[in-house]
């Protein structure tokens, strides 16, 4: 199943299996865990021990907290790049299987947000230099085990990616980033569909 907040197309293997942690969390507290990773986002704020104490007293472990923070932030910074709208997104997340109240509460404050958290993703936008190394792996993650208990989910792999550009002024600059297949396919179909754009022109 396609999802207009994954760039239309399927939600990531790690994602569908983390994000059965967000059904643990009442909705109050949902609003609260994506107002501060919002905050943190675009106006730097250093909310992570505000989330910890808060999902510790719902009995979270550090593991399960971070796949939250992860799920939470993977939605809204995709939401935003895929400029999807807030009843779209509410939709979506309830398909997925998550309560209606926390879709609303993470909806609701990542409108309030998404003009601020376009504009810092547009200030990001890679501008690049000659490319000097490229080096990359395979890893594998492991899923939480309250999540898949005592499984790896399949397709757990990932690309470790590591590239150093040289820019004009002669600085170097070190870009590193991770990609899950899902992500890699999504890219490789989008410069498909940007060279043939550019070749309209």
């Amino acid at each position: 199943m396609r999802f207009l907040f994954c760039g239309d197309s399927n939600c990531p293997e790690w994602f569908l299996a983390e994000s059965a942690l967000l059904t643990k969390i009442a909705s109050v507290k949902m609003k609260l865990v994506t107002q501060y990773i919002l905050q943190n986002i675009v106006e730097g704020l250093d909310t992570t021990a505000k989330i910890f104490k808060m999902l510790e007293g719902s009995g979270f472990n550090q593991q399960e907290i971070n796949s939250t923070i992860a799920c939470v932030s993977f939605i809204v910074e995709n939401s935003a790049k895929y400029d999807v709208s807030e009843q779209v997104l509410i939709k979506e997340l309830i398909d997925l299987g998550l309560p209606k109240e926390n879709c609303e509460q993470l909806s609701k404050t990542f409108k309030q947000y998404k003009d601020k958290l376009q504009q810092v993703y547009e200030g990001q936008i890679l501008r690049i230099g000659k490319t000097i190394e490229f080096h990359y792996g395979i890893s594998k993650f492991i899923v939480s085990e309250s999540v898949v208990p005592q499984k790896q989910i399949e397709g757990n792999r990932f690309i470790d990616t590591n590239i150093t550009f040289q820019h004009e002024n002669g600085k170097q600059e070190c870009c590193q980033f991770v990609l899950f297949p899902e992500q890699l396919e999504d890219m490789l179909n989008s410069f498909k569909k940007a060279q043939k754009l550019m070749m309209q022109l």
